[in-house]
């Protein structure tokens, strides 16, 4: 049986106007699902997605709810794009080339 460990973990979750963190102290082993149930800032952002499934990531990349997280981890909510990036460059670059002519 494992020794259970105290770690903290922050989370975050960011919309267009607002910035949301927390840092909790939890007993590993645990799992990022775990963490988010017991998190403030989940709850915020289950208010943005209509669906309960969050998509989540630790230190920028994308990991599955069943990860097990460790001591200094920033788990991240991730929310859907607004707008296809690649659209954005080429309607930008389109705006840039017609100013010059």
């Amino acid at each position: 049986m494992r020794e259970c460990t105290e770690i903290s973990v922050d989370i975050l979750f960011v919309t267009e106007s607002q910035e949301y963190s927390e840092c909790l102290t939890v007993f590993s082993p645990i799992t990022v699902a775990e963490i988010l149930e017991k998190s403030q800032t989940a709850l915020i952002a289950q208010e943005y997605f209509s669906s309960r499934l969050l998509s989540v990531g630790v230190w920028g990349k994308r990991v599955k709810l069943n990860t097990h997280a460790k001591h200094g981890d920033r788990i991240e909510i991730y929310r859907d794009l607004i707008a296809d990036p690649k659209e954005l460059r080429r309607s930008g670059r389109l705006l840039v080339k017609r100013k010059e002519r």
